[in-house]
């Protein structure tokens, strides 16, 4: 029987996705959907706190007094969301967060990860919280995330390896979407996440979603093969070492991962 405490609360929507693993692609589809304010890479723990920057100058929920009021004051998440999604539900629009999973699972180079899920955390007291998670193989994830250079350098091979581990636990109790089936069939994926997330499905997505800009992310030509695209493909994975490829297959996490999300290794 559902908590009947939990009825009284305004619904929020989070969805939740590894670095380079797509997140950003699925982001901007469900963002460019009809009637939807999608503030994205979202956590407690971000001190620049992204948030009120989108807030701001992106979907005008805040006004410049209160910006310099909040950096004055740091409020806190429950405090910012309470205050900015009463905005967007009053004028008709569907408040959806993106939540910035890498703090919580790999950390690196911003923080030591600690393998939960703090944004629900610390908005579940107010709201009733509905999660679309989407999950990449653990390979090309790692290998997109090597080229980037405030990361690459100081990932640790076991320690991202555990966080996938660790991520694909989560995903695999609560449910999940892999990114290499959404590239197959956007339509039937991103159907099946605004269920979840209690949302309509809006199908004009497929004529908007590249030209949607208020999105943080893998949004530089360098950072991926499929930004620049105009439609949704899937890529093969690029070349591996075989002695790579090897260490991967050596790795219990890695193979935790995999057999969790249905992966080959």
């Amino acid at each position: 029987m559902a908590d009947l405490r939990d009825t009284e609360k305004p619904t929020l929507r989070i969805i939740r996705s590894l670095a380079r693993s797509g997140g950003t692609l699925v982001a901007k589809c469900l963002g460019c959907m009809d009637d939807v304010t999608l503030i994205s890479e979202v956590h407690p723990g971000d001190p620049k706190s992204k948030i009120r920057t989108q807030a701001h100058e992106w979907f005008d929920l805040i006004d410049s007094k209160t910006v310099r009021w909040w950096k004055i004051r740091r409020p806190s998440m429950l405090k910012i969301v309470s205050t900015i999604e009463p905005r967007a539900t009053e004028r008709g629009d569907i408040f959806m967060l993106r939540d910035w999973s890498h703090w919580d699972y790999i950390g690196v180079p911003f923080t030591k990860p600690k393998f939960g899920y703090a944004l629900k955390e610390v908005l579940e007291s107010k709201y009733k919280i509905r999660t679309a998670t989407t999950v990449r193989h653990p390979i090309d994830q790692y290998m997109s995330l090597m080229q980037l250079s405030i990361v690459g350098p100081k990932l640790d091979f076991d320690s991202y390896l555990y966080g996938c581990m660790r991520f694909a636990e989560y995903a695999s109790e609560h449910g999940f979407y892999r990114y290499e089936d959404f590239t197959k069939d956007p339509d039937s994926v991103l159907g099946a996440m605004c269920e979840d997330l209690d949302i309509p499905f809006d199908s004009r997505y497929v004529d908007k979603w590249h030209a949607y800009t208020t999105i943080t992310g893998d949004t530089v030509s360098t950072l991926g093969r499929g930004v620049l695209k105009k439609t949704i493909q899937s890529f093969g994975r690029k070349p591996i070492d075989e002695k790579l490829l090897d260490q991967f297959r050596a790795n219990k996490d890695y193979l935790r991962a995999c057999a969790l999300l249905g992966y080959s290794p």
